[in-house]
């Protein structure tokens, strides 16, 4: 049977089920628009008296639907969603009890069945869909436009200053690409619900909407199938797709734990009062380390300070708290598997302790290398700025090099930078983190391979060599290849803002450096940009964060399979 016939026969015949789950999905949809309706409002707009049993009929119809799925599946996929069903069923209880006026727990009771069907419907479509490397544009384009939605509403911003819909576009764009830019206070221009739904969608966007995904569905007793394995492997920059699951699992246990360590150690230094001398509460401090500890760990640069982290400069907390977080986050899990395999479980098979790959080498050594060169260039340039310690100077230093690599965080002003010192910035959110992180840029991999390309080009050696291993040449064309891409998009930014705003270039291509790296840094331009110009730095933030390869990809498909078959006469060309 060919591929596209075996592709109609599985169409056909999950054809019900998809179906069912777009109905179940639209009934989750409808109990949240009636907590949205209830909570969402100053006041509700219609009675809570009908808010709530809607909620809960909503809820109850799809979780009907979901049975109904689970039961004509067969085998072991029947007993997994069966089992996954009775916790389904445990948080209509919590509904009911809600209803009785146990406790609020309808939010919960909707919001888990809405995840569970957008869960199992993002299955069904990685099954059935050609291709299906879509859903990964594609999820972060929903979630996108779920947290617009959220934003809009009147309880995510204070009364007198509510937000347009270009703003909380930007905002849930800026959030769910983990870049940081913002055009709005995050501190003052919104209430605690905006602020949870920013931090909600840094950490889906973070995590990346599939892999987060697909770790519910396997906590909910789903089974990953072959193309979503896939599908996930190119997500994680092409990690063996038969370990995917597993990897998951990793994903998820090990974000909780960087982060909710990040948080403890935050919560511990966070200073008892704000930047104007108004004392915290205990939940003020524990809410600032929570969103500061996730914001670091993803590299997203929200902050709820509203001054970054520019009044703590001299306190122990972002060096102890943040630093480390950021540079966990943007190593990459796959580093930190490696890591963990190499000094935690220590001996493999036979006793024999794991070695560490070239991949996880070459991104410490570059990693060490960015930091190293990136505070000594931060110093010197800023050794013209009076009035700063020479220990302040350092940390500064090597707090910005650090950040600058698509964290966001800023310890010192922007407007007191050297002109040096932007430039080295923009080097850095180039740079970026590394290969399956939360990072963005064009990645520390990436700037390796093309370095040791041109050190073997000089060396007249026809590899490209590193640790005693020699580099395929279709890697050094991918990494040329996004070098290209990223280059290509903050130019293409650059020049568009030329010519819509009147701010200086040098701040213009600043904004497109950091956008188009999700980066967030900016010298202060944000928020005076103009609506076409807003749109302009939307588009770079999602090009930015899918990353230009994904989104060709997506729209190209995997229509070259017979590329590579034949070979073209070869001939020279002049270079110089």
């Amino acid at each position: 049977m060919s591929e596209t016939s075996r592709h109609v026969s599985l169409r056909r015949s999950l054809g019900p089920r998809l179906r069912r789950a777009w109905i179940g999905l639209g009934c989750c949809v409808g109990g949240g628009v009636a907590v949205a309706l209830e909570h969402g409002f100053d006041r509700p707009v219609l009675p809570a008296i009908l808010l709530g049993p809607l909620a809960l009929i909503a809820t109850w119809l799809a979780l009907a639907l979901g049975g109904d799925i689970a039961w004509r599946s067969v085998g072991r996929d029947r007993w997994r969603s069966t089992t996954g069903l009775i916790g389904e069923g445990l948080v209509v209880v919590a509904g009911v009890l809600d209803l009785l006026g146990v406790g609020p727990l309808m939010e919960l009771c909707a919001v888990a069945a809405l995840v569970h069907f957008a869960i199992r419907l993002n299955g069904l479509l990685a099954r059935t869909m050609a291709n299906p490397s879509l859903l990964f544009p594609a999820s972060f384009g929903v979630l996108i436009a779920v947290a617009t939605l959220l934003l809009k509403l009147p309880a995510a911003t204070p009364p007198d200053r509510p937000i347009s819909w270009l703003d909380a576009l930007f905002t849930s764009t800026s959030a769910v690409c983990v870049t940081g830019l913002a055009v709005r206070d995050t501190a003052g221009e919104f209430t605690f619900f905006g602020q949870a739904v920013i931090l909600g969608a840094i950490q889906l966007g973070g995590l990346g909407v599939m892999i987060f995904g697909s770790t519910l569905a396997l906590l909910f007793g789903a089974r990953l199938s072959h193309k979503e394995h896939v599908t996930l492997s190119n997500a994680l920059d092409e990690y063996p797709a038969h370990r995917i699951s597993r990897f998951v699992w990793f994903i998820v246990l090990t974000t909780v734990a960087m982060e909710m360590i990040a948080a403890l150690v935050l919560l511990a230094m966070w200073p008892g009062t704000d930047a104007a001398g108004v004392r915290l509460s205990f939940l003020d401090r524990l809410w600032q380390a929570v969103f500061h500890s996730v914001s670091a760990f993803c590299n997203a640069g929200f902050d709820v300070t509203g001054q970054s982290m520019v009044a703590l400069r001299s306190h122990p907390a972002p060096y102890l708290g943040i630093v480390p977080a950021i540079v966990m986050g943007g190593l990459g899990f796959v580093v930190l598997e490696d890591l963990f395999r190499r000094f935690v479980r220590r001996r493999g098979r036979g006793g024999a302790r794991p070695r560490l790959s070239t991949h996880t080498k070459l991104v410490l050594v570059t990693t060490a290398a960015l930091l190293a060169i990136g505070t000594a260039v931060l110093f010197v340039a800023q050794l013209r700025t009076p009035g700063t310690p020479l220990g302040q100077r350092v940390l500064d230093a090597a707090f910005m090099s650090v950040s600058a690599r698509t964290a966001g965080f800023n310890s010192v002003p922007m407007d007191s930078l050297a002109p040096g010192s932007e430039f080295m910035l923009m080097v850095l959110m180039a740079v970026g983190g590394s290969p399956g992180s939360t990072a963005g840029g064009m990645k520390t991999v990436v700037l390796a391979v093309l370095v040791l390309a041109v050190v073997s080009t000089v060396r007249r050696r026809e590899e490209v060599e590193v640790f005693g291993r020699s580099l395929p040449e279709s890697l050094v064309k991918k990494a040329a290849t996004v070098a290209f891409g990223l280059v290509a998009v903050v130019s293409g930014a650059a020049l568009a803002l030329d010519l819509t705003e009147s701010a200086p270039f040098d701040a213009l291509l600043f904004e497109a450096v950091s956008a188009a790296t999700t980066t967030g840094l900016s010298l202060g331009i944000t928020a005076d940009l103009s609506p076409v110009g807003r749109l302009i730095i939307i588009c770079t933030m999602f090009l930015g964060r899918v990353g230009p390869l994904a989104v060709l990809a997506s729209l190209i498909g995997g229509g070259g399979a017979a590329a590579g078959t034949y070979r073209l006469p070869r001939d020279n060309v002049s270079l110089g």
